[in-house]
């Protein structure tokens, strides 16, 4: 049995709803680099042997050298303690320019023990030398050790412009370019299965968008702008298959487990609802995969609306209650109050951050205006002649209010009035 733990989108300079300190750091840089030091801490404390990081180590192609050096302090850390680390290349992980290195080059140029850099497709074969020693090796096929060999496929992010040239779309429809550009995936993806020994256990680890997977917001992946891999292509000889590019974590087929782990953290508000981690498995040749998804400490998110009714005499104590019923400490909070444009000036933002004391970050807090819709009666005609209490007893009423909601309206206005006139 072999031990993995699959891991992407890392993401580190994400800086969404983030403070910056005194040292120049911000705060959700924190946030991410917490979540990555409790991946690696279960790995070494459960004995995992392959760390697969399926791409996308940083936000930008050009990180900066803080990001850079808490990135590498890390994969150190699981290099140390004799993990074998295998780190995909991501689409944020490429450079801006062609020739330029990307964001992950200097570990190969480095050498680092027990890391391994696939910028190309490839396979890495592992033999195991000891109990927590594993060695790469071009053949895994050496007498005496059977069953205590490892296979991982690597599939780095692949553009369009890497698998066709320019005379190869010419006059072709849209619809021939992306069969095109199918097929051209497929043989990658068979050359890569055709170099496995079928003696022992493989996985592959990719950077990749597959047909039926959806973003973090829900959207369906179609063809568009990225290369679109059918999930047919990612069943054999795979053991277990480790995804990496769209943020929400999901299981596109039990047998053999194929996996987002999605992101570490929490981007934006459309992961909201998304719980936020990476896989454990657990790999034997002849026998089902077993797989656990682990939760990281995400920082959470919520969005709370609130709507005002139009017959609200105190909107901010609406606010205020709806506020009460809910725990915002160290969360990112966004509000969005509905309220009808003639109570909108009532709405205190200023008051509002003080009932939200204790959340983590306020993103915004939006005032959603409801334009009223006046219902003017024959007798509104000849409103110049009215009273300032019955005029606004005409328009409540062409509002719908009537009864007690109407005497307490009149009753405000009259000790207005009356405190006016002293």
């Amino acid at each position: 049995m072999v031990k993995i733990l699959h891991l992407a989108d890392i993401h580190l300079g994400m800086e969404n709803y983030g403070r910056t300190d005194k040292s120049g750091i911000n705060s959700r840089l924190l946030d991410f680099l917490k979540n990555f030091d409790y991946a690696i801490d279960y790995a070494i404390e459960n004995q995992i042997e392959f760390f697969l990081f399926a791409g996308d180590a940083f936000k930008t192609r050009e990180p900066t050298q803080t990001q850079q050096r808490e990135f590498a302090k890390r994969i150190k850390k699981l290099s140390r303690n004799n993990i074998q680390v295998i780190l995909v290349i991501g689409n944020h992980d490429l450079p801006n320019a062609f020739g330029k290195a990307d964001s992950l080059d200097i570990y190969k140029t480095l050498e680092v023990e027990n890391v391994y850099i696939a910028k190309d497709p490839q396979i890495f074969k592992f033999r195991k030398m000891g109990e927590k020693s594993w060695q790469l090796a071009n053949d895994v096929s050496v007498p005496g050790f059977a069953n205590e060999c490892f296979q991982i496929a690597a599939l780095p992010w692949i553009s369009k412009s890497e698998l066709i040239g320019k005379k190869d779309y010419k006059d072709k429809t849209i619809e021939e370019v992306n069969k095109l550009i199918g097929n051209k995936i497929a043989d990658v993806i068979k050359n890569l299965a055709s170099r496995v020994d079928p003696q022992y256990a493989a996985v592959m680890v990719a950077h990749a968008t597959v047909a039926g997977a959806v973003f973090g917001a829900e959207r369906k992946v179609y063809v568009g702008s990225d290369i679109v891999i059918p999930h047919t292509n990612l069943m054999e000889p795979w053991k277990y298959v480790a995804l990496g590019h769209l943020h929400k974590f999901q299981v596109l087929s039990e047998n053999p487990p194929v996996i987002y782990s999605g992101s570490i953290d929490r981007v934006d508000f459309s992961e909201e609802s998304e719980d936020k981690g990476f896989v454990a498995a657990e790999i034997e040749k002849d026998a089902p995969t077993k797989y656990n998804f682990i939760q990281t400490p995400a920082r959470k998110f919520i969005s709370l609306t609130i709507d005002i009714e139009e017959n609200c005499i105190e909107p901010m104590e609406i606010i205020k209650a709806e506020i009460s019923k809910h725990d915002f400490q160290e969360m990112v909070v966004k509000v969005n109050i509905k309220v009808p444009e003639d109570l909108a000036g009532l709405i205190n933002n200023q008051e509002i951050m003080k009932y939200l004391d204790g959340a983590y970050y306020i993103a915004s807090i939006n005032k959603e205006i409801i334009k009223n819709q006046i219902q003017a009666g024959e007798e509104i005609k000849d409103i110049e002649s009215f009273s300032p209490i019955k005029a606004l007893e005409k328009y409540l009423s062409g509002k719908g209010i009537k009864d007690k909601q109407l005497q307490t309206y009149k009753r405000y206005a009259e000790k207005i009035i009356k405190s006016l006139e002293e």
